[in-house]
């Protein structure tokens, strides 16, 4: 039976629709697309697992470049220290395309590293920082150009830069964990009267290997109610008759890993000393470990025999 005007028109339009169909199929298979969402996260493991690479990822497409150019800046050390694990990459402040400064999410910075130019433009201009680590003296001239950083939350820094009448905001308005080092002989009553002062900060730690904890009112310390956790990073401190050893706040850490290696682990991976502490902590008020112990090494598994035994030598 012949087939009429609109059964032939039906049936070349299905087959037109097959042959689209299996073409659709064909170049799928050819050329496979992974979702967004997927490929972008990806993308950003590989540049963050090995950030000397991303100029190479950067090459791959245009959307990729837009994923992990960002993270090329997102954690910078400028410091003389020879840091081969890190595999980060090098820059100079002249290096990085003015635009791309923020994108630094975590930057340490050591004054010898660099000419006072490079300083003060590295300073200036990486003011979406979280993380910084000042490793240089705090005097009346440098604190200035610390006032553009207004998002950090992990602040490393020299103690006098809390030795003023007032608290040196915006730098500390957005503060949580706060170490100080001691670069002066000057008395730090007046730091630690300004500690309160900072609104947001639960965790403090004093660097004991420059004799900071020492000279710093435990008592103070004790009635500071906003802090969560304080800690002293010492191998070897008397404590002998110190409020602190009674405060479920405190732990005493033996650094046994490099200061910078540490923070570095932590920019990168989030664990660092200050999450061991918090571990620790933890672990101590849940009975996991002796409640009279305070002392840890870094590095070591505190939950072990072996790593108990070390802390009370």
């Amino acid at each position: 039976m012949p087939l009429s005007a609109c059964q032939s028109i039906a049936l070349a339009h299905n087959a037109r629709h097959k042959t689209s169909l299996i073409v659709s199929i064909g170049m799928a298979f050819a050329h496979p697309r992974l979702p967004p969402e997927l490929e972008t996260r990806i993308f950003q493991m590989a540049a963050l697992s090995r950030p000397t690479c991303i100029p190479s990822l950067m090459l791959v497409a245009r959307r990729v470049k837009f994923w992990v150019e960002p993270l090329l800046y997102h954690v910078v050390f400028l410091s003389s220290a020879v840091m081969d694990e890190a595999r980060l990459p090098s820059f100079t402040a002249d290096s990085i395309p003015y635009d791309c400064f923020r994108h630094v999410r975590h930057l340490l910075i050591d004054q010898t590293s660099s000419n006072q130019t490079e300083f003060e433009k590295w300073l200036l201009a990486c003011t979406g920082a979280t993380n910084l680590f000042a490793q240089f003296d705090c005097t009346p001239e440098i604190l200035p150009l610390l006032s553009g950083f207004i998002n950090i939350r992990y602040l490393t820094v020299d103690v006098r830069a809390l030795l003023g009448t007032t608290v040196p905001l915006p730098l500390f308005l957005t503060v949580t964990h706060l170490e100080l080092l001691n670069y002066t002989h000057k008395s730090v009553d007046r730091a630690s009267e300004n500690i309160s002062l900072i609104p947001h900060l639960t965790h403090l730690a004093l660097n004991s290997r420059l004799q900071l904890s020492s000279r710093w009112s435990h008592a103070t310390l004790c009635a500071n109610t906003q802090l969560q956790c304080i800690v002293f990073l010492s191998p070897v401190i008397s404590l002998e008759g110190s409020p602190l050893l009674d405060d479920s706040r405190f732990v005493c850490i033996d650094e046994r890993i490099n200061y910078h290696s540490d923070w570095l682990h932590g920019a990168i991976f989030g664990e660092d000393y200050w999450s061991l502490a918090d571990a620790f902590l933890t672990a101590r008020r849940a009975g996991e470990i002796d409640r009279s112990r305070y002392r840890i090494v870094n590095g070591g598994d505190f939950k072990s025999a072996e790593s108990a035994d070390d802390d009370s030598d």
